[in-house]
């Protein structure tokens, strides 16, 4: 008998057969999942939490859509065109995150709210010197509170920032650090300011001890489990293996770090030093006897600190909160006196900063800077990543725009894949078939694969204390038969050829593979020793006295003829425009934008019992239905087992 109802479609009949089949592999799947040891209790508590959190999540993003039109159109009122007080404020430059020449950002509408927490920790350097220059010249600040715990920089960037803040200070600007604790590089900058205070309760240490390499060497622990690491590195100084071949450091690679560290540690403690008052060689004195002067101390790192002078006063957070209150006279009755962000006091800085040649811009005269931040891989550019596909399509978009005049490529990368390497000099030397230049910054490190990328470059600017060269090659193959020999595990089969069993490491590795693979890396450092060598213009034994793996200081590479000139970014703009005989010009560079992903981890992750966190990885499956471009229809998802089918 047939009821009455709506005809179906041969495609919603389709769907329904779809969604059957779905439901009755969940239902296997859940089934094949059920274990003891958890309760229905336990189970219902987090359905219960979990359709708490999820209903609420949806129920605000239900409001703010129908009040304000849609969440976009809010992030946009709330961030636009709103006029920032600076008179009489405070700047709160609380500076938390990796500093980076170019951040990547986050298509993620929620980071303003903080609802799920900031996924973008980058800082870029340009604009942590912008706010510090500009502040240390603005009367309207009272003074600027400086909190750099959790800010990670590299050498060169961190010595710009300590100049930064120390410039900002002589030209009278009171500048108060708080701290919960600080190593090295913390302490530089933190040193620049007019007094420093450190958090009573938090217990932390203030430690500028200097700079150590220690890492882990694991030959023994894979000789104790019987697992082989076949390593094939060419140059004597290439000492990323050494963590699977050596028990202990090596003498070349003490050599190389000594050389190039010890200068940069000159360098902090005349500026620490100076920033603090200290007589020279007090901030060596503290780290060479610093167990003792704890003992003396009662072994208090606080008063430790105190009483050498690394910091000025011991306060806790409330403490903190009242001093800066009377010492700059607010009234406000929240924890800290008014002031501003440092990224609100960004926004104020517009077009003054700007250089003249800049404002009166033709859009005819473009300089493209081509960013390469962290590790060279292939793939798309993500945080800390220099995905080779995203910087060839941004080198493509300067070939195919005629009004790209020239291309600075920024380097601050350790280096990382061959094939990725040579992707992006390919796509460099396409650019540079069209008759324009371009010029190498280097960054805070440009080394190994960060060398590679610079060989089409008709100049390359460094830092002085760039980490440069590392030009050499090494891959590393792990080989687990003696182990599984070991436990009883072999194999055998048949192969049609003789390649088709060479390849299959499941046998052991072969002296062809050996064999193979270390003319392989032989190969590609002479490619890499040829690249340098054709780009310097030198003969190819001249560049093996300086590669070889061995990492360089930029003002070192100067003198060895791996760069031409030290300077800055700015400095190799300036040369660029030089080169162009350019009057007007405006410099860019690409966006690069990761999408979104909604993620119910960061919402219930804390509120779970570690033996359900299974359940929730499954459950993160959701993902794929909020805030996507394409419209996706849910026929069906199984919330344990995870299948499901979209559109």
């Amino acid at each position: 008998m047939l009821t009455e109802g709506t005809i179906k479609t041969p495609e919603q009949i389709s769907h329904m057969r779809e969604a059957g089949d779905i439901v009755a592999r969940a239902m296997i799947n859940c089934g094949k999942k059920l274990q003891s040891g958890v309760t229905t209790g336990e189970v219902d508590n987090f359905l219960r939490e979990f359709r708490k959190v999820f209903v609420n999540t949806l129920t605000v993003l239900f409001l703010l859509l129908i009040t304000f039109g849609s969440f976009f159109g809010l992030v946009g009122s709330l961030f636009s065109d709103n006029e920032v007080e600076t008179e009489n404020q405070i700047l709160y430059l609380e500076l938390n995150g990796v500093v980076v020449d170019k951040a990547i950002t986050r298509n993620n509408p929620f980071e303003e709210f903080e609802i799920f927490g900031s996924s973008n920790n980058q800082i870029e350097l340009e604009n942590i010197l912008k706010v510090i220059d500009n502040a240390g010249k603005d009367d309207n600040l009272k003074a600027i509170y400086l909190d750099v715990d959790d800010l990670r920089a590299y050498y060169t960037s961190a010595l710009k920032i300590a100049d930064a803040l120390y410039e900002a200070r002589e030209n009278g600007k009171e500048i108060v650090a708080f701290t919960s604790g600080l190593g090295t590089t913390g302490y530089l900058m933190a040193s620049q300011a007019t007094e420093i205070i450190l958090e009573k309760d938090a217990y932390g240490s203030v430690l500028p001890f200097g700079f150590s390499r220690v890492r882990q060497y694991q030959k023994d622990f894979f000789e104790n489990i019987k697992v082989d690491m076949n390593v094939y590195a060419a140059g004597d100084f290439k000492s990323g293996p050494e963590g699977y071949t050596r028990s202990d450091m090596s003498e070349t690679d003490r050599l190389a770090w000594l050389e190039f560290v010890t200068p940069v540690w000159e360098k902090y403690k005349i500026k620490m030093e100076n920033g603090r008052g200290f007589e020279s060689g007090k901030i060596q004195y503290i780290g060479d006897n610093y167990h003792l002067l704890a003992t003396e101390n009662g072994g208090d790192d606080n008063e430790t600190a105190l009483k050498t002078g690394l910091v000025d006063k011991l306060m806790s957070k409330q403490e903190i909160r009242n001093y800066m209150i009377e010492k700059y006279g607010s009234e406000d009755e929240y924890e800290r006196p008014e002031g501003i962000s440092g990224r609100e006091y960004l926004s104020t800085l517009k077009d003054e900063d700007i250089s003249i040649k800049q404002k009166r811009v033709k859009e005819k005269n473009k300089i493209a800077i081509i960013h390469i931040e962290g590790a060279i891989v292939t793939g798309g550019i993500d945080f800390n990543t220099a995905g080779s596909e995203g910087i060839v399509k941004n080198i493509n978009k300067a070939r195919d725009d005629e009004n790209v005049k020239g291309i600075i490529l920024r380097v601050n990368s350790p280096g990382g894949d061959v094939y990725a390497s040579s992707m992006i000099t390919n796509a460099l030397e396409e650019f540079q078939s069209t008759g324009r230049p371009v010029i190498t910054s280097m960054g805070d490190i440009a080394a190994s694969g960060g060398v590679w990328v610079t060989t089409t470059s008709e100049e390359i600017w460094a830092e002085d204390t760039t980490l440069t060269g590392s030009i050499g090659v090494y891959s590393i193959v792990p080989d687990v038969s003696p182990l599984e020999n070991w436990v009883g595990i072999n194999y055998d089969g048949i192969s049609m050829t003789k390649a088709g069993d060479i390849y299959d490491l499941r046998r052991g590795m072969n002296k062809e593979l050996n064999k193979q693979y270390s003319e392989n890396t032989e190969n590609f450092y002479k490619e890499f020793v040829t690249k340098v060598a054709n780009n310097r213009d030198m003969d190819f034994s001249e560049v093996l006295k300086f590669a070889g793996g061995r990492i360089w200081r930029g003002d070192t590479a100067l003198e060895l003829g791996l760069v031409d000139k030290l300077g800055s970014l700015d400095d190799a703009i300036d040369s660029m425009v030089k080169k162009l005989e350019l009057k007007d010009y405006k410099v860019f560079s690409y966006e690069t934008e990761v999408e979104f992903e909604f993620d119910l981890n960061l919402l219930i992750q804390n509120k779970l019992p570690s033996h359900l966190q299974d359940l929730l990885n499954e459950i993160s499956g959701l993902n794929r239905m909020f805030l996507s471009k394409k419209k996706r229809y849910v026929v069906a998802y199984c919330f344990d087992c995870g299948i499901g089918n979209f559109e």
